[in-house]
């Protein structure tokens, strides 16, 4: 017999699982800081590239985010990821970008880094989390006179409760690789990102078969757009 409440707890305990082993539900909240006091409102969409239905398609996970330019080198942020709000799982992360060095002519990149904290709690059984997570970026602004810019960046989230998930690798470190790209303009930034995740982790087959490497790890695709005022 059909039980939504079942249903809902099993699609709630596979995205926990998924939340915790995979670490990458958004595309780099920023890589290049806001101008000072400049506001950002952000929406994501995209995940790890699965099986379903007879093609390969990145799960469509969602996340909503604002940003406050501190000064022109350092912006703080916060994000709320809604997939895993609609099934119980309350996701926040909360953070900064800190401009460490800005692009030069000759295709000298810029160089920023982004503490992060994350915070998960599910409403079914009253769990708590807390992940912390540095990410380090290079990015490089292309076009003279144009704001448009890639990337390639590491994530490192740090799980303190590796023995807390039976049948999850007992790793403390997890690094996600990623590669970006952003069209901005003084209104918008529109981007898209890939990433790859999972190092040493079986890339499944029940219920979803993620898109790997050697049958391990996961790639991602990930969009963004986001509006400044």
């Amino acid at each position: 017999m059909f039980n939504l409440k079942n249903m809902k707890y099993t699609i709630y305990t596979l995205l926990g699982v998924f939340l915790l082993s995979f670490t990458a539900c958004n595309t780099t909240r920023f890589v290049k800081p806001l101008d000072k006091k400049e506001v950002a409102v952000g929406f994501d969409l995209g995940g790890p590239i699965v099986d379903l239905f007879g093609a390969k398609i990145p799960l469509p996970f969602t996340s909503v985010s604002v940003g406050y330019g501190i000064d022109s080198t350092f912006t703080a942020f916060a994000g709320l990821h809604t997939t895993a709000a609609a099934f119980g799982t309350i996701q926040l992360d909360l953070g900064g970008t800190k401009e460490i060095l800005a692009p030069k002519k000759g295709w000298i990149p810029g160089f920023s880094v982004s503490p992060v904290v994350n915070v998960m709690a599910d409403v079914f059984q009253g769990n708590f989390r807390v992940y912390p997570q540095v990410d380090v970026n290079l990015y490089w602004q292309y076009w003279k006179n144009k704001e448009h810019y890639f990337y390639v960046n590491c994530a490192n989230w740090f799980d303190l409760y590796p023995k807390a998930y039976k049948g999850l690798p007992e790793t403390m470190w997890n690094p996600v690789v990623g590669l970006g790209h952003t069209f901005e303009n003084k209104k918008m930034r529109y981007t898209i990102e890939a990433k790859y995740m999972g190092f040493g982790e079986p890339s499944g087959g029940t219920p979803l078969i993620y898109n790997g490497i050697g049958g391990e790890g996961s790639f991602g695709l990930y969009f963004s757009l986001c509006r400044k005022f």
